[in-house]
């Protein structure tokens, strides 16, 4: 079925690299760099309903109109979890300088029966529902400091997989402080881990101390090492700052040769009253874009994944993160939620994720809830919808990233999503050399990125 007008126009995207365009159709699965007189042939073919002649150009025309995928879409209909999140406590045993989690001993840690009662609620959803394959998430906090619960919800949900015949995974975020008996388990039950290690030892114990102010480095270190030779697949998540954003390769490098990691994940200081109060600043998104291309290049020739998820041009997707994608997450209190930030984070911006409690063993949801949820997603963010990068990072964080000026207003985070999803899509293009050239330049990046709209049809003639 031919492609509809109003589709390709919503949907078609040409974006200034350099001296020529990136024609970019992400749900056509088409990328392409022309000149500008091709660009502009392209968009009065849309505007005028007149063919393109044939030859290259015809050549993508012709792609371009014999169909795509959907648009992505909000869920519908029964509310069947993607995966089971849980928070096993909100405590934590770190004084991280950005963090505002209260001490372990001095936070509520959930109750092994809330944990059973959730796994067995959540398999009972999995069953019923024909699916094939069940996740746990963990949650913090630090979910370590809760390990009780680990083990009984690893060992229940084993169980139920089998008994309903499918799979399960599991997957913790953690900050890896934790002895090597604990280390040694997390690598051959958990399937994923994602760890918080800021750099060598003279960031992570800048950043990341003990609540008594010593260092966390040598425990950390000896968990990821544990976790590189184990089954798991680590993933280290560093958090970067103006101090350390120059050190990005450097970094980068370091994590490879001390560890082995399945990935890396580079992710920007998200601005907090603890970061504020400790003068703690996140760091310039152009530079940030121009060191994680950097970092991604060193990563890469170690066979190492860069991650930065706001920038995955492999997802198409209407909500970045759990929140409108179907997740429950339940907390010590036995809350279901959609989302594992801090209740007050969220309340703050005038948001309500609950999706209701776990009482007497079941899940009481609310149907109203759930609609709520759902309808935060990028069909409703004006501000994303002539970007490019609109069903990737889908507006991104609903909490932390709410942009809501003119089109074209973008914000920091904005800003260094754009430039590494334009990096992202022109390395998957081969396209390395162009790449270099393109970041070397500020005002060509500038031209790239600093755009009221990405759209195709909205490309204006030279002046």
């Amino acid at each position: 079925m031919p492609t509809s007008s109003r589709f390709l126009q919503n949907n078609t995207f040409a974006i200034p690299i350099a001296d020529k365009f990136l024609l970019y159709a992400p749900l056509h699965g088409l990328a392409a760099l022309v000149d500008r007189t091709a660009a502009l042939r392209l968009r009065d073919s849309f505007l005028t309903g007149n063919p393109v002649a044939p030859g290259p150009l015809g050549e993508i025309a012709h792609a371009l109109d014999s169909g795509a995928g959907p648009e992505p879409a909000p869920r519908q209909g029964d509310f069947v979890p993607t995966f089971l999140g849980l928070l096993p406590t909100r405590g934590c045993n770190l004084a991280c300088r950005y963090c505002g989690f209260l001490p372990a001993q001095e936070s509520q840690a959930m109750s092994l029966e809330l944990a059973r009662d959730a796994v067995n609620w959540y398999m009972d959803a999995v069953k019923r529902a024909g699916v094939q394959h069940a996740e746990v998430h963990f949650f913090g906090g630090e979910p370590f400091c809760a390990e009780e619960v680990l083990d009984l919800t690893v060992h229940l949900a084993r169980i139920r997989a089998e008994e309903i015949e499918c799979t399960v995974r599991f997957e913790a975020a953690t900050n890896g402080v934790f002895g090597a008996e604990r280390a040694h388990w997390a690598a051959d039950n958990l399937d994923t881990v994602v760890m918080s290690l800021d750099g060598p030892a003279e960031v992570q114990d800048r950043y990341r101390p003990y609540r008594g102010g010593q260092s966390s480095f040598e425990a950390v270190a000896r968990s990821a090492r544990i976790l590189s030779a184990g089954s798991a697949d680590l993933f280290l998540r560093a958090c970067v700052t103006s101090w350390t954003v120059a050190r990005m390769p450097e970094i980068a490098a370091w994590l490879c040769e001390e560890f082995r990691p399945v990935g890396v994940c580079f992710e920007p200081l998200q601005p907090s009253a603890q970061s504020a109060a400790a003068g703690i600043e996140p760091p310039d998104p152009w530079n940030f874009a121009r060191k994680f291309i950097q970092a991604a290049g060193v990563l890469e020739s170690h066979g190492v994944e860069p991650v930065y998820a706001a920038a995955d041009i492999a997802a198409r997707q209407v909500s970045f993160c759990p929140v409108g994608q179907d997740v429950a997450i339940v907390s010590p209190d036995g809350a279901i939620s959609a989302c594992y930030l801090l209740r007050r984070d969220w309340e703050a911006q005038g948001l309500d994720l609950r999706l209701g409690r776990m009482e007497d063993g079941h899940a009481r949801l609310r149907a109203e809830a759930i609609a709520s949820v759902r309808s935060l997603n990028v069909h409703h963010k004006p501000f994303c919808a002539r970007c490019f990068c609109k069903w990737h990072c889908a507006g991104g964080c609903h909490v932390n990233h709410r942009p809501d000026g003119p089109p074209g207003a973008y914000d920091r985070l904005c800003i260094q999503t754009r430039i590494i999803s334009l990096r992202n899509a022109l390395e998957a293009m081969g396209q390395a050399h162009l790449v270099r050239e393109w970041i070397a330049e500020r005002e060509a990046v500038e031209r790239s990125v600093l755009r009221a709209s990405d759209r195709l049809i909205d490309l204006e003639e030279e002046a």
